[in-house]
């Protein structure tokens, strides 16, 4: 006999789970557990109280786009009473060149809505790549942005029917307008680079694109395949904010939600096995022992290597998805991600320039060679880091005062390194202390106010810390699987497992390794009710909203 009996049961209390959950406790009417093996709820909706009191730090997702908790915040409206918010940056992203402190700004449409100011800054390098600009920009308005926001909420389709990401593509590449940017067909195979070169003459420009879009795709330079994902992150990460009061923010309100309705989750309270009777998912076994019967479904939302040889078992899937999963790609999105608690913000010097730098929310710094990422990639198959930086700096404290004490600020860098399992535990300290040393040395080239006297304390997270989170082990990716062209979309993880379903009954399967990609959205928990609506008989409240996804 069951310890307890839930309807639907949740293995993992991440973001994706927590979305999940919800709808199947308030529109399916069923009665959902969570159970999470670690001490909070939220996944990588994740901050502490760090580097030091009164200071937030965002230990995992930071750059988050407005689409992200759109469908959330129309089916649950009450999570903004809950303290749910999103502001966008003023300054979506931008770089700042080594070579000259020149800079370029790429302004978020909701301060800059026709991208006028974007255009003139982009000028100051290249005018016919300033007109790209508006050009690609009203492309994006007409059509692309509401096709990308389509094709993340809707389940992934079969595998040999054209995708709406892959409809809208075909549409695009038959537009008179694209094709007089020199938009073709032959971006379905053209690496990042090929499709910024066809785009752009400066190659200034291009760096900064593809070093602030290599933060959510982290593909190489030159990956045949990458360069629609790429281009689509472009015009994407215009739309970037972040969530008030820290990226924690909407764990607390959309697990109030939860609870009120009547969900139950329970911390520390690890699954070991799926229990699977005559083909089907009967329920969990946590690691004490304990037995938990689902009656009508379980949802894994743990990667999918821990499902399948883990959880379940490989003598319960083909041998093919067995090898598939095995060999999924998951060491090249693995990053550092330290916070830095200080006095003031950082001045940059390439203010004299463009004086809007000093707001950019996604900042590189690095050098106007497109090739730089390339030689990232390089060292690392090599098992080696890379010698130079390749840095992004956030600040959300720019848009959002509340993530850190009156008159004080946060900051966060990003860089590029080695995955987890690649040093020992004793190298990685080692490692930390000097990467710190290595990033200020550097960042006060660019701001000469970034001295250590300006830092109250920093808080250092690497691909080895990132491990410590199950799914991200054992390399430390940030994504859970990389988005190499053949994870993303209806691809990832592997084409058979997309759509959330398995060929095991009664168990779904969700989370960040699934269509469409990585990120702290709700496209993947949502995507996994509507298929569970589909089969189950459950209330849509879509089709209500009359929203198109």
């Amino acid at each position: 006999m069951a310890d307890a009996t839930y309807d639907a049961v949740i293995i993992g209390g991440g973001n994706k789970a927590l979305v999940t959950a919800m709808y199947l406790q308030r529109y399916g009417g069923m009665q959902v557990g969570i159970f999470e093996r670690r001490h909070e709820i939220g996944g990588s909706w994740a901050s502490e109280e760090a580097p030091a009191p009164g200071f937030i730090a965002n230990t995992h997702a930071t750059d988050i786009l407005d689409v992200y908790m759109k469908v959330v915040e129309e089916d649950f409206p009450e999570i903004k009473d809950r303290g749910f918010g999103w502001i966008p940056y003023r300054v979506a992203y931008g770089a700042i060149f080594q070579e000259d402190h020149s800079c370029v700004a790429f302004h978020s449409p909701y301060h800059d809505p026709k991208q006028e100011k974007t255009a003139a800054s982009i000028a100051q390098f290249n005018s016919r790549d300033a007109d790209t600009w508006l050009a690609l920009w009203e492309l994006w308005e007409d059509y692309l942005h509401d096709a990308c926001d389509r094709w993340m909420h809707n389940p992934a389709g079969s595998l040999y029917q054209p995708d709406i990401l892959e409809e809208t593509a075909g549409r695009l590449f038959a537009d008179p307008r694209a094709q007089k940017l020199g938009i073709d067909p032959s971006w379905v195979v053209k690496s990042p680079i090929e499709v910024m070169r066809d785009l752009f003459e400066d190659e200034g420009i291009i760096a900064c694109i593809l070093r602030v879009t290599h933060s959510w795709c982290g593909n190489p330079a030159f990956l045949s395949g990458a360069g629609f994902f790429q281009f689509v992150a472009m015009l994407y990460m215009t739309h970037a904010g972040c969530y008030k009061g820290g990226t924690h923010t909407p764990a607390h309100c959309t697990y109030k939600v939860f609870t009120e309705d009547g969900g139950k989750s329970f911390t520390e309270h690890e699954v070991d096995k799926i229990i699977i009777e005559h083909g089907k998912a009967k329920g969990v076994k946590l690691l004490d022992g304990r037995e938990i019967e689902a009656r009508k479904a379980v949802i894994s939302t743990l990667d999918p290597y821990s499902l399948v040889f883990k959880l379940t078992g490989k003598e319960h899937w083909s041998a093919r998805t067995a090898r598939r999963v095995a060999n999924l790609s998951r060491w090249r999105i693995t990053i550092t991600w330290y916070s830095w608690a200080m006095h003031e913000l950082p001045h940059y010097q390439a203010a004299s320039f463009n004086p809007d730098i000093d707001m950019v929310g996604w900042l590189s710094l690095g050098s106007k060679d497109p090739l730089a990422l390339e030689r990232n990639h390089a060292w690392r198959s090599l098992g080696k880091m890379d010698p130079d930086l390749n840095l992004i700096i956030w600040a959300h404290t720019i848009v959002d005062p509340t993530q850190a004490p009156e008159g004080k600020h946060v900051c966060g860098t990003e860089d590029f390194v080695l995955s987890a399992d690649k040093l020992s535990e004793k190298e990685w300290r080692e490692y930390k202390k000097k990467h710190a040393a290595d990033v200020m040395k550097l960042w006060n080239r660019y701001a000469p106010n970034m001295t250590w006297d300006n830092i109250i304390g920093y808080t250092p997270q690497t691909p080895y810390e990132c491990a410590r989170m199950s799914n991200m082990a054992p390399q430390g990716n940030w994504a859970v699987i990389d988005h190499i062209p053949s994870q993303v979309g209806k691809l990832r993880p592997v084409p058979e497992l997309a759509g959330h379903k398995t060929p095991i009954a009664n168990l779904y399967a969700t989370g960040a390794g699934w269509h469409p990609a990585g990120g702290a959205f709700a496209a993947q928990g949502y995507n996994c009710y509507k298929v569970m609506a589909q089969d189950l008989g459950l209330k849509k409240p879509w089709e209500k909203n009359g929203r198109r996804f």
